[in-house]
């Protein structure tokens, strides 16, 4: 191995080794839902699972000089495209990153894995050909799988529940507003805020991984500014909100109706 590979194998297991031990938000999604095949449209291609294989070639945080170390020794391939990671009901989030590709046309992670993940779901990319600048890499990119309850299934079971008079005067309160008394009814459900808050959260990554990459350009270490500390914070607090909303969401209510 070349000197430079070699401290970079030293820098990478001490990386790995300071990685926090819990299992993380995000990790490999359990089937390769609706979701997961409509963010891989929009990467470009189809996903698949890659199994991840322990090589003394993988680094973790330099995935692709791992990926290029193993080819000139082992022959292959490099494959760049997306990982996809999975905050359950929350997010997903396209990774780029490169894998081996070996002799067979079979893909192989071999970058170590914190969290210990014998698989990825994986979206290649085959326009970034062999020799791609990994530095210029493209951010980040995410796509929100939570959706807000769907109240009309209990609006209609309600409507069909009521009694003649009731329904009588929902209807005139319905016509008066000039709406249907669906949407009147739909307008009783309590607000649900986690999706825009979800939303936010994606802008605010966005706006972080921007931030990132003008201020340390190809460097791996930068001094933080002002906008750079008051988004990391910005991002810290959005998430610890959505974990306690998710954690602690519960079933949509019975709505209640207006007694004429």
């Amino acid at each position: 191995m070349d000197p430079s590979f070699t401290r970079k194998k030293q820098m990478s297991e001490e990386h790995f080794a300071a990685q926090p031990e819990e299992v993380g938000r995000e990790t490999t999604p359990k089937a390769i839902t609706q979701d997961v095949i409509t963010f891989s449209h929009m990467l470009g291609s189809e996903s698949e699972f890659v199994p991840v294989r322990s090589d003394a070639y993988g680094l973790f945080g330099w995935c692709s000089d791992g990926v290029e170390e193993k080819v000139r020794h082992d022959g292959g391939g490099i494959v760049y495209g997306w990982t996809i990671w999975e905050w359950t009901e929350v997010l997903l989030t396209a990774e780029f990153h490169a894998v081996w590709e070996d002799k067979n046309g079979d893909l192989i992670d071999i970058t170590p894995k914190p969290q210990g993940e014998a698989s990825i779901v994986f979206v290649a990319d085959r326009s970034y050909a062999p020799g791609f600048n990994f530095h210029n890499r493209p951010h980040n990119r995410r796509y929100r799988v939570y959706q807000p309850p769907d109240f009309s299934p209990i609006v209609d079971r309600a409507i069909s529940q009521m009694k003649p008079s009731q329904l009588r005067y929902e209807t005139r309160r319905a016509d008066k507003a000039g709406m249907s008394l669906q949407n009147w009814l739909m307008k009783k459900a309590p607000a649900d805020s986690l999706a825009s808050l979800i939303d936010s959260f994606i802008s605010t990554c966005d706006k972080l991984d921007q931030k990132t990459d003008a201020l340390s350009g190809n460097r791996n270490h930068f001094s933080p500014d002002s906008e750079y500390l008051t988004l990391t914070q910005t991002k810290i607090e959005q998430l610890k909100e959505i974990d306690f909303r998710t954690r602690n969401r519960r079933k949509p209510p019975l709505l209640e109706m207006t007694q004429p």
